[in-house]
Parts: C-alpha cells; sequence; structure tokens
C-alpha cells in the first residue's frame, strides 16, 4: 500500500486501492470505471502539516461514477492551470493540485456498500490520524464519533 495510505489499511484489503492515475492533468481518464466509488487526490511532493502529522493527501471525494467526476476534477484543473475563469476565485482544490500536483487513487464500492459510507469511513480514518481534515475537503461528512 502507498505510504499516503497507510491511514486507511485497517479496513481495506492488502492490495489497497483499485488503481492509481499517475498525473490527474496529463493521464487519459477514459479507461476509468463509470462505478460508484471514492477518490483520494494527493500531492507529488508537498507534505501538508496536520495537528498530528504530514500528509501529501490534499482532497477526498465521492462520486456516482469515477470517471465522469475525475474528468470533471481534470478539467477544471486544467481551467485553473490556463486561468480560463481569471476573474473568479478558484476552488481550493485546484488551486491545491494546480501548486502541489496531482495524483489519484480511487476504491470502487463493492456490492452494496455506498460511495457516502465509504467516503466517511474514509475520512473519519484521516481525521483520526491527522488530527482534521484534508486541506482541500471543505464540507464534514463523517461523524466525529470520540476523539
Amino acid at each position: 500500500m502507498k505510504q499516503e495510505l497507510m491511514f486507511i489499511r485497517d479496513f481495506r484489503p492488502i492490495s489497497g486501492f483499485d488503481e492509481e492515475i499517475l498525473d490527474l492533468k496529463e493521464d487519459d481518464l477514459s479507461v476509468l470505471p463509470s462505478k460508484a466509488g471514492v477518490y483520494i487526490i494527493v500531492s507529488f511532493k508537498t507534505k501538508f502539516i496536520y495537528p498530528t502529522g504530514q500528509s501529501k493527501v490534499i482532497y477526498i471525494g465521492k462520486t456516482d461514477s469515477i470517471r465522469r467526476r475525475l474528468k470533471e476534477h481534470q478539467r477544471n484543473l486544467k481551467f485553473s492551470i490556463n486561468d480560463k475563469y481569471a476573474e473568479y476565485w478558484h476552488l481550493d482544490r485546484y488551486n491545491y493540485m494546480r501548486y502541489h500536483g496531482a495524483r489519484v487513487y480511487y476504491y470502487t464500492c463493492r456490492g452494496y456498500q455506498e460511495s457516502k459510507t465509504l467516503e466517511a469511513k474514509i475520512i473519519e480514518a484521516f481525521y483520526k490520524k491527522y488530527g482534521a481534515i484534508p486541506v482541500a475537503n471543505g464540507a464534514r461528512s463523517f461523524i466525529c464519533t470520540q476523539l
């Protein structure tokens, strides 16, 4: 399992993620599954400082179609890089991806698993390890049970 994903090793199989996208800006995403799942966007080299550690994770998201959602992120990242919407503020996640790079790992849902539930488990695991949610996540989609 990749070092940046060790915070979720307790509830995913030893093989870890379903697939890795080496560069969100450049890679062809047409071969991705259109299944529901969760994706984790990480920096190429930058580690962000959290209350209880450092991590390359920028964003954790859920989707009903991995292919569609990551293509949307890819398009928005390219718009951010090319300043297509220079008169508007970009969402934080695209600025983090723009300046620190964007590698993506994704997990497809299995059986009756829902992407919202899987995302909540992954964000909760991240929070337990680092004491905060990822830098570009705005919404708290998990239930904080105990600190």
